[in-house]
């Protein structure tokens, strides 16, 4: 009856221990728990004991507060258990770091130790504890189990983090490459305003007894260098990587926003634009930053496919969806050389690119943003003939929570 009761004892002991392990998410837990048993359980004679966990290459830590350094081949003969060589092992611990052991538990993740228990026991007193070290074995065998599991976890997140990390930063990265695109087209903004300051500036000292003169030029000067800042503060704005800021949107305003922009680059380079926008189109909610990389990276595209000129049609018009409802479609056709069939299927990967130079990012991070405003991207394109590129949005809901209206004045700045 004793050994049945005993048995009874570890089988609890076994089952009870395996399903706290599993509800543990830190590595920590699971060799605390460990360790609780082997100290709390009469029957296996420890007195005492420590925890030492791999931090990196031969760094460990001693029970959570002391950083040791051990020797390869002390973390071998630990990893392997090995009790032959106990004598020496014990010698070691005591002589460099003042504590008594005799027994070890490893744990280890794909054959690498990464945890020891270090485990002193009375060898003086008499016990029969077998049954009871065997049970802490196995459950230290399925610890080991969910150390690895952890770890694996830990390092999904790690990666997953250094991915999303790698992503803003090529976003960045894009968007700066479309700043180098329009650089041209915004110097020219630039200096109009400029121009119109100096002139002033030059008449000022023969004129500014007339009081006429010196409210037209006070005027004047005042627009112009709000003009600049506008200027300036738009390119910072597009620069800066965040988390969307929904606002009501025209999509026909802004169009002509994005045409202005790049209108220098579209005469430089031969490229007539075509603008097709329905009537009465209801607003989006969007972030016009965000939205701005989009188009301009879609653009971009098409004026890069087209080095010896072409045309870039750019339409906006109503669409229904039976279960979402109403939508607004977006569509940019270019005449350019178009892609090839295999090439595809791939357009949306990150990092794949046609192009010689380039992240390969652009049409992976417009993906993303479009997903984000709840919208829908999609590309078709024949080789040598052109591409278009179809985008659709939500249309906002006339009972939806009014925010500002982004619109254009007619210098093609923001307003509210």
């Amino acid at each position: 009856m004793e050994i049945i009761k005993q048995s009874e004892d570890i089988l609890s002991i076994i089952k009870k221990g395996i399903e706290d392990i599993s509800s543990m998410n830190e590595d920590v837990q699971v060799l605390n728990y460990i360790m609780k048993l082997c100290l709390s359980d009469s029957n296996c004679n420890f007195q005492s004991g420590y925890i030492m966990r791999k931090i990196v290459g031969d760094t460990w830590l001693l029970n959570e507060q002391e950083s040791i350094h051990l020797p390869m081949d002390i973390v071998t003969r630990i990893a392997a258990e090995d009790f032959s060589a106990a004598k020496k092992l014990q010698g070691y611990f005591a002589e460099e770091f003042n504590i008594a052991v005799n027994k070890i538990a490893s744990f280890k993740v794909e054959n690498v130790l990464v945890a020891a228990l270090l485990l002193f026991e009375d060898e003086n007193r008499q016990e029969s504890g077998e049954p009871h070290r065997a049970c802490l074995s196995l459950i230290s065998q399925y610890a080991s189990s969910k150390i690895g599991h952890i770890k694996l976890k830990e390092e999904i997140r790690r990666v997953n983090t250094y991915y999303n990390e790698l992503i803003v930063k090529k976003e960045m990265a894009e968007k700066l490459a479309s700043l180098g695109t329009i650089a041209a087209g915004l110097a020219h903004e630039i200096k109009n305003p400029l121009v119109s300051i100096k002139t002033l500036i030059q008449l000022l000292p023969e004129k500014f007894d007339d009081p006429e003169f010196r409210d037209h030029f006070t005027n004047i000067a005042i627009n112009e260098v709000e003009r600049i800042s506008n200027i300036v503060s738009d390119l910072l704005e597009f620069a800066r990587s965040s988390e969307p800021q929904f606002t009501s949107l025209s999509i026909g305003s802004f169009i002509d926003y994005i045409i202005s922009m790049l209108s220098y680059q579209f005469a430089k380079k031969k490229i007539t634009i075509k603008k097709r926008v329905s009537e009465h189109l209801p607003l989006i909610s969007a972030d016009g930053s965000q939205l701005k990389q989009v188009l301009l990276n879609i653009i971009i595209n098409s004026m890069d496919a087209m080095p010896d000129g072409g045309e870039i049609v750019i339409e906006a018009m109503r669409g229904e969806d039976i279960i979402d409802g109403e939508k607004v479609v977006l569509k940019i056709t270019d005449t350019g050389s178009g892609i090839p069939d295999g090439d595809r299927e791939h357009l949306f990967e990150p990092f794949f690119t046609t192009k010689d130079s380039g992240t390969g990012l652009g049409l992976s991070i417009c993906k993303s943003i479009m997903e984000k405003h709840q919208g829908k991207i999609h590309i078709e394109s024949v080789n040598n003939k052109g591409t278009a590129v179809t985008m659709v949005f939500p249309a906002k809901s006339p009972s939806s929570p009014q925010t500002p209206l982004i619109a254009l004045d007619e210098n093609n700045k923001e307003t509210i």
